[in-house]
């Protein structure tokens, strides 16, 4: 985490990621989360960046530029489980998904739905969520989707 003396600067912590492109392409960087979460306890994550109203985000690429991202054309943003904080892992009904995005990758994992009921399916999740960006978690990590990017979902039993 860094700070500054100036009155202007806004308190933020460097979280490593990988993107990848609606056209393939990679960047590895830092995005910048703030200690305190809008909407939620805790500090912001990955996921409260991409799914905020702005269009873009800033990434500190690993060559030292300042990137500015725009959100429509991110596909899949990969945070590793070390740099995922453990409340992350236990919240909502989980489900084990297998995610066909449209360049052919597939992503399997449990996505946490944030569901009204215990009754409410994965196609609910998917049609009545307000979020662009999905979160799929694994072994290695958490996967932010790009709704717009998935062509077909399959539950895993």
């Amino acid at each position: 985490m860094w700070t500054t003396d100036n009155d202007f600067h806004i308190e933020k912590s460097r979280l490593p990621v990988v993107i990848i492109t609606t056209d393939g392409g990679r960047v590895a960087g830092d995005v910048f989360v703030q200690p305190s979460a809008r909407n939620a306890v805790g500090h912001e994550t990955a996921a409260d960046l991409l799914n905020s109203s702005e269009p873009f985000f800033p990434l500190a690429a690993t060559a030292g530029q300042i990137v500015l991202i725009a959100k429509d054309h991110v596909r899949e943003l990969l945070v590793a489980r070390e740099d995922v904080e453990p409340p992350d892992w236990a919240i909502g009904l989980a489900a084990e998904l297998s995610v066909l995005l449209s360049d052919g990758t597939v992503h399997r994992g449990t996505a946490l739905m944030e569901v009204a009921s215990a009754n409410s399916r994965v196609l609910d999740f998917l049609n009545h969520c307000a979020e662009r960006f999905i979160a799929l978690y694994h072994d290695n990590g958490v996967v932010l989707i790009n709704r717009a990017s998935i062509m077909h979902v399959e539950q895993r039993i």
